[in-house]
């Protein structure tokens, strides 16, 4: 996403007291008398309509249409040179900053004076891209040849409905609604409370594309609160959920079950990695621990709009007992199984191995999303690496099939369990037990007598279920399943 689209009127000025002075000035200057005039503010409800349209309405004594939109346009012009009244604190800065990533485009329903004046007063147009008015064509042309026919991924900002409308390809122009403007708009991907902002909702935006970059996506949004609704082959995820206002969520879940029909919804799901694809159903906090959406409030209304949980998970810390593993009883894998420990450096030379057991391990797990290998790195070397992690492989022949990542908690309180995988064919008595074997041997060696497990299927004999009875906290997330009674 490099082009960024703003919309004028309503969007980056404020030009409403500019009309109502115009439009007075004008019936002055026209005689025209107080009884046809009305209320000045009543040519406030023609913001955004274009000049010729408006002509054909206002003041229907006065035959000199052309006149008339030379003498308007001009007095409004007149009252913003003298009160330029930006929506922004500092909007020179403002699109100083956009231009050294984006592209920056600016199109209005307004005549080209108008966008010239602004030019004028804001000293802006060395930053702007292209721009179109009304004489060169309807928004909807200029956008998609902003975009080159939709083929350039952008954002259009604009504060009105018909700003949302005008764009024909939602999957590639996403539309963020300037909700201090003038009019109202029930649909939008982001919100936006004033201009200033407009660099925090460019990178919420930008992060979005980057994580869903290969999914088919929508934001389902609600004043400042939204929820991304993702369409896969045969079902739907939702996740990235950012709910300001509780109430806020009755209108998007309203839209999501329109839009899903009779498919099934999983979530929530968050970020493009296994471990962020979850809900919090109750709540404890630690270092090394998986983010988590843990707004109760949340889960109540998810749950009470018919929700159920599908798939639990657990992450818990439990005290190491010697009695739970017997050590003189050593695991004798089968004839094809072998298996190596790796420590320190060593455990990242395997790394594009691991990653391709770990996709085929993992994917049979409905909301496990598909990273590529540079996320797999940045997830278990960036940040793991002054781990001294240990990691334990159990390969099938030359196939690698089960593997256990581990490593110590930086701040020396227990021994963390990070990632537990065994491929579905190969999760047998004798792949599990070595596998649990070879870790509690590593953490016996190093002197820990506490174990965090990291969000493990409860559903599944992992080394976690051989602690049940010992653990200190615990914290639980669940898969979601949402499933229209059609």
């Amino acid at each position: 996403m490099n082009r960024i689209i703003f919309d004028l009127d309503g969007t980056l000025w404020e030009t409403s007291d500019a009309y109502i002075y115009s439009y007075r000035k004008t019936c002055k200057e026209l005689n025209i008398s107080e009884e046809e005039a009305g209320e000045g503010k009543s040519v406030l409800s023609f913001l955004g309509v274009k000049l010729e349209d408006v002509l054909k309405i206002i003041l229907p004594s006065v035959k000199d249409r052309q006149m008339l939109g030379q003498m308007l346009l001009g007095n409004v012009i007149e009252y913003l040179i003298k009160n330029p009244q930006t929506y922004s604190k500092d909007i020179f800065s403002l699109f100083s900053n956009l231009s050294k990533k984006y592209r920056l485009y600016i199109i209005s329903n307004c005549p080209r004076p108008l966008l010239d004046a602004f030019y004028k007063i804001t000293d802006v147009r060395q930053f702007i891209t292209d721009d179109n008015t009304i004489e060169q064509s309807d928004k909807t042309h200029a956008i998609r040849r902003f975009t080159d026919d939709y083929s350039e991924r952008a954002l259009f900002i604009g504060d009105a409905q018909t700003d949302y409308e005008s764009i024909e390809n939602h999957d590639m122009v996403r539309f963020v609604y300037a909700s201090y403007g003038y009019k109202d708009c029930p649909r939008y991907d982001y919100y936006l409370k004033n201009l200033d902002d407009v660099p925090s909702v460019i990178t919420d935006a930008v992060t979005m594309d980057a994580i869903l970059k290969n999914d088919r996506y929508q934001v389902i949004s609600n004043k400042d609160s939204r929820i991304t609704l993702i369409e896969k082959k045969d079902s739907y995820y939702f996740g990235f959920v950012e709910i300001n206002n509780i109430e806020d969520m009755d209108a998007i879940l309203k839209s999501i079950k329109e839009i899903i029909n009779d498919k099934p919804l999983y979530g929530p799901v968050n970020g493009s990695s296994w471990f962020d694809y979850r809900i919090a159903l109750n709540e404890f906090d630690f270092k090394l621990y998986p983010d988590c959406l843990s707004n109760q409030k949340i889960l109540e209304k998810l749950m009470d709009s018919g929700f159920t949980v599908y798939e639990r998970y657990a992450s818990t810390l439990s005290h190491l007992n010697m009695k739970v593993w017997k050590k003189d009883k050593k695991v004798k894998l089968p004839a094809d199984y072998s298996f190596k420990v790796l420590r320190g450096e060593d455990c990242f030379k395997n790394v594009e191995e691991i990653f391709n057991a770990a996709s085929l391990n993992f994917d049979d797990h409905i909301f496990y999303g598909k990273i590529d290998l540079e996320q797999f790195k940045e997830i278990y070397i960036a940040g793991l690496k002054n781990c001294n992690p240990a990691l334990m492989l159990i390969y099938f022949k030359d196939e690698l099939v089960a593997f256990n990542f581990c490593y110590p908690d930086p701040e020396n309180r227990f021994f963390v369990e990070k990632t537990f995988s065994i491929a579905e064919k190969h999760r047998n008595h004798s792949v599990l037990r070595k596998l649990i074997e070879l870790a509690y041997e590593e953490v016996t060696r190093l002197g820990y007598d506490k174990v965090l497990f990291h969000f493990q299927n409860e559903k599944l004999k992992t080394m976690q279920s051989y602690f049940k009875g010992l653990v200190i906290r615990k914290k639980e997330y669940g898969v979601l399943k949402y499933q229209n009674e059609k």
